[in-house]
């Protein structure tokens, strides 16, 4: 044989053995791009599923969920706690525990089958765990989950992840990876509030830097029935609530309740009518037909003296109104109460009583009800103040009254005639009444009468005193005439 070709199939032969010994020794490729699986950080823990294989021992190979105490159970080793471990930390360990005495230079490889869970929770439509992949950005996360809801916060995202022990809030961003065992809040935006006159009352989503003219712009817009001008805006303030008005400029803040009023123009009454307060105005409207509106007058109110407070050129005026006066909007009807006089003595309805121009004393004590049986008719004391002194006069029957006077009808005054007359009594005391009338009054004198020895028994400070009188002597009120027997 050609010595040149016995060397050659000697090498050949030496390159298949080396070429067999490589290959043995090499994990599979497959094997390879699976070590490339789990990240560098990324740690095994409960619930990931994993394959372990060991090369050449088929009895020596399980598929295995790592349970809530991060252990699985092996052939040969029993319970071998897993969670926390990287994949190549667990193959090299469970490599070394194998060659301890059960397989001869044991080749170890794993897989993770399954990953556990991440978590969506928060404004996603279908928040709750799902399966982690490899690669998993906060976005796709998101999208699995259904996407964001109305109601969600945009561009605020976190996740709560389990970092050396401690769980730790993180800010994240759309393009963030993912790990399994992360949490993924999405926070429901802050809100506010319109009602009232807008097209599409609700809650919407808060932006900073709103102003009260963009959010009804959000809403649609006022309706036709809206007031144009201020917004009513409920605030809870330092643990308060508030009511504010503001302009259409004015900034919005979270929780914000906003109300766009009907647009209502009103005018109003006041003083002596019955319903004081805000009606709502009409055209056209008279002030008699406000006050109606108002209940009508009190009977206390002035009677054809109305007058009406009216901003003019920025500047509130009184302007005097009669009844078919036309109202506008925002007046307010002034009714005044009426001058008043007082009536009281000796008539049926004592009392206060309005009063009007040219009202007399004898008009007065009509309104009064007239004179009782006991009043001393045709006379009539007025109490008037003048220069804040009390006056009171005498007056007559057509005399004028003033406002505030005090009209006093006096009980009538009466005389007494005793003794020796035909009706002994009492009598209505007359101005410049005589000895001589009084004793007519009475009947005249008996047969046994002393004329002569007349005599008036008068209260003097206090003290009654016996004044001997003739006929014509003039007597007072209260007066006693005493008429003796003549014993002769």
């Amino acid at each position: 044989m050609d010595p040149r070709v016995t060397l050659i199939g000697h090498v050949l032969a030496v390159s298949i053995r080396i070429l067999v010994t490589v290959c043995l020794l090499s994990p599979p490729i497959a094997e390879a791009s699976n070590q490339s699986v789990g990240t560098a950080g990324y740690r095994l823990g409960p619930n990931d599923v994993i394959r372990i294989q060991v090369f050449g021992e088929d009895d020596l190979s399980v598929e295995s969920k790592i349970d809530g105490d991060g252990n699985i159970r092996l052939p040969l080793l029993g319970t071998v706690s897993v969670g926390g471990q990287s994949i190549t930390e667990l193959q090299g360990s469970l490599s070394e525990r194998l060659a301890a005495g059960y397989v001869r230079n044991p080749r170890v490889t794993i897989h993770v089958v399954k990953h556990r869970n991440f978590y969506l929770s928060g404004g996603v439509r279908s928040p709750g765990g799902y399966a982690y992949e490899e690669g998993l950005s906060v976005q796709k996360a998101i999208s699995i989950a259904g996407g964001l809801t109305e109601k969600s916060e945009r561009g605020v995202l976190h996740i709560l992840r389990r970092v050396g022990g401690r769980e730790e809030t993180l800010p994240v961003q759309l393009d963030t990876l993912v790990l399994p065992d992360d949490i993924i809040v999405v926070a429901e935006g802050q809100k506010f509030f319109i009602s009232g006159e807008v097209k599409t009352p609700g809650r919407y989503l808060y932006e900073k830097g709103l102003s009260i003219n963009k959010a009804l712009g959000l809403a649609g817009g006022r309706t036709d029935k809206a007031e144009k001008s201020a917004v009513k805006v409920t605030r809870l303030t330092s643990g308060l609530v508030e009511t504010f008005v503001l302009s259409s400029d004015a900034e919005v803040l979270p929780d914000d309740i906003l109300v766009v009023e009907p647009e209502h123009h009103k005018f109003y009454a006041s003083g002596e009518v019955k319903t004081p307060g805000g009606y709502p105005y009409q055209d056209s409207l008279t002030v008699h037909r406000a006050v109606a509106m108002a209940g009508g007058l009190t009977e206390k109110a002035e009677r054809g003296v109305l007058h009406i407070l009216r901003r003019v050129g920025g500047r509130e005026e009184t302007l005097p109104v009669q009844l078919d006066t036309l109202v506008l909007p925002d007046d307010i009807i002034v009714v005044a109460e009426g001058r008043r006089f007082y009536v009281s003595g000796e008539v049926r309805t004592p009392g206060r009583y309005l009063y009007e121009n040219g009202m007399t004393a004898h008009k007065a004590v009509s309104m009064a009800g007239g004179w009782t049986e006991k009043s001393e008719k045709g006379t009539i004391l007025v109490t008037r103040v003048s220069d804040n002194v009390s006056h009171t006069t005498e007056i007559a029957m057509d005399d004028p009254l003033l406002p505030d006077d005090f009209v006093v009808v006096p009980q009538l005054k009466k005389i007494y005639v005793n003794g020796e007359v035909r009706r002994a009594g009492d009598f209505p005391y007359g101005r410049g009444l005589t000895v001589h009338q009084a004793i007519t009054m009475a009947g005249g004198f008996t047969d046994k009468a002393a004329e002569s020895s007349t005599k008036v028994l008068r209260k003097i400070n206090g003290q009654e005193q016996s004044i001997q009188v003739n006929l014509d002597t003039v007597i007072l009120p209260e007066d006693i005439v005493v008429v003796p027997r003549s014993f002769f």
